[in-house]
């Protein structure tokens, strides 16, 4: 699942998100575009409380114990008790939305993200949710901006098809005591890429048959989202990775991977893993996966500031974030944006805040709200969550689902050297058009 950014630490993300909201309540274009018409100033429409099962579709997966039913199920039974759930686990491969579609199962309500938003698009199932939220009067203003219109730019369309209701961050988590075992001070807020692989030569050793690695970098894609990288231009329909900044990109991680010792990849939940079981990997840059570490027990583990480029200073990976959608097919979709409104209240968002995910609500509180249930979260350095801001999203097309995971695959001939960067990219570009050719619509 990329860039945005001024002045250090006083353009930090939650500084970004108070001068966005401040800046849609004194009337922008975008806000402007948003507000309901005078007709809406009577109050909220009659809805019908007869009684609706809607038909959820999400990957529950995602998902950590009990999240559908604190964030949905129990404050949409408080608000209104007349609707339930039928929930179709997306994780599932009968639950597929190919395979939904296929069924005529289809669903009142879809969660997507905003990286894979093309499993989505072009299925029919899109609905211009714009006329909902003027009929409900719903304030878009509350929400982070960026993330609002990300949704317009990972779809391609000018209107929304969905809200989000909570993104990822990016951050550096790192292992205390690998550190402490071989005297090198901890990462600091600020660093560099360069400055990060430096500390990582010195923590990538063996020690009693035991190899440690410095720096996991993560997936080349979510590096180069940083920068605004993507892999297949939408209007062309042609790829777009045989290009100088892919080639930096490469070289970043060619460098980091190249520390003796250093050389074996362990991206997304194998670099989870090795961080947090294994616990041999000293720096994980990564995005949040703050839930994950509830269970492990004496993790001496801590956080940083996100590492980056010079010429993106406090800039994160591309905004990385869960879309709420109404379907055009559903029959229920005043109780539908019912549902959606309540994910998105103060309380439910507030909620999100505290049991460290980060909420689209904006403003100071969520800041200082910010893990405050988790005790096993009780003096980090929660602050570097909100020090860098996400990139804003990339457009996204129906080839990324073949692109993306070619381009996380195609720096390991590099790091191992069986290829050259400007051979693996000139294969991966050469491979991704050829997919294209093969598979655009008839």
């Amino acid at each position: 699942m990329r860039p945005m950014k001024t002045i250090r630490r006083m353009t930090t993300f939650a500084g970004c998100l108070l001068l966005l909201a401040a800046s849609a309540c004194g009337g922008n274009e975008a806000a402007t575009n948003n507000t309901p018409g005078p007709e809406a100033k009577a109050g909220p429409p009659q809805v019908p409380t007869d009684p609706v099962t809607l038909k959820f579709a999400i990957s529950m997966g995602w998902l950590g114990p009990d999240e559908f039913q604190q964030y949905v199920e129990e404050p949409v039974k408080k608000r209104y008790p007349y609707i339930s759930f039928e929930i179709l686990d997306m994780s599932k491969p009968e639950f597929g939305l190919d395979k939904l579609i296929a069924a005529g199962n289809l669903p009142d309500i879809v969660m997507t993200a905003s990286p894979i938003i093309y499993r989505y698009t072009g299925t029919g199932l899109e609905e211009n949710m714009e006329p909902l939220i003027k009929k409900f009067n719903f304030d878009l203003s509350r929400l982070n901006q960026v993330a609002v219109e990300s949704v317009k730019t990972a779809s391609g369309l000018p209107y929304l098809i969905g809200l989000p209701w909570t993104l990822h961050f990016s951050a550096l988590y790192y292992n205390k005591d690998i550190f402490d075992k071989f005297g090198v001070s901890y990462p600091k807020d600020g660093m560099t890429w360069d400055q990060a692989r430096e500390l990582a030569v010195k923590l990538t050793r063996n020690e009693d048959g035991v190899q440690y690695r410095g720096l996991e970098p993560d997936k080349s894609t979510r590096v180069a989202s940083v920068l605004s990288y993507g892999f297949v231009d939408p209007k062309t329909e042609k790829a777009t990775v045989n290009n100088d900044g892919w080639k930096k990109v490469f070289e970043l991680l060619k460098s980091i991977y190249g520390i003796p010792g250093n050389g074996t990849l362990k991206l997304a939940g194998d670099g989870m893993n090795q961080f947090m079981k294994d616990r041999t990997l000293a720096m994980f840059a990564s995005n949040n996966f703050l839930p994950n570490l509830k269970g492990v027990q004496d993790l001496n583990w801590d956080l940083a500031q996100y590492p980056q480029f010079p010429e993106k200073p406090n800039t994160g990976m591309q905004v990385d974030e869960w879309i709420l959608h109404v379907t055009a097919q559903s029959k229920y979709k005043d109780q539908a944006f019912q549902v959606i409104s309540t994910i998105l209240s103060d309380e439910v968002q507030t909620a999100v805040a505290k049991n460290a995910r980060l909420p689209v609500l904006t403003g100071k509180s969520i800041q200082e709200s910010f893990g405050a249930n988790l005790p096993y979260l009780q003096g980090k350095h929660l602050q570097a969550v909100f020090l860098s801001n996400p990139a804003p999203a990339l457009p996204v097309s129906r080839y990324d689902s073949y692109a993306e995971p070619l381009m996380t695959g195609a720096i390991g001939p590099v790091v191992k050297g069986e290829k050259d960067i400007n051979t693996a990219l000139r294969d991966a570009e050469a491979a991704i058009n050829q997919y294209i050719e093969e598979n655009k619509p008839k």
